[in-house]
């Protein structure tokens, strides 16, 4: 009876390990968009403020994809630590 709430934590932290994953790879494209076009700003304009908001905007994607990746990988422990509840525990 004490290894139902295990199964429970090992599906939840598996379900938002796909959800956190999801979000990480829509992110992960806007992140490859946002420096696409900072790249092409920084070859061919002579603005600075232009060239700083283009790289503000890459950052911010940054730090997303960053956030959504530790999410995931939480999620992934979560899930580890229900998985050796259950391969441990005495039948």
């Amino acid at each position: 009876m004490r290894i139902i709430p295990l199964f429970f934590l090992v599906a939840f932290g598996t379900s938002l390990a796909v959800i956190f994953t999801y979000f990480l790879l829509i992110d992960w494209t806007a992140l490859d968009a946002a420096y696409v076009s900072f790249s092409d700003i920084s070859t061919s304009s002579t603005d600075l403020s232009s060239l700083f908001a283009a790289q503000a905007f890459q950052n911010i994607h940054r730090i997303n994809v960053f956030a959504e990746g530790v999410w995931v990988l939480q999620s992934l422990i979560l899930a580890a630590i229900g998985l050796h509840g259950i391969c441990t525990s005495r039948r």
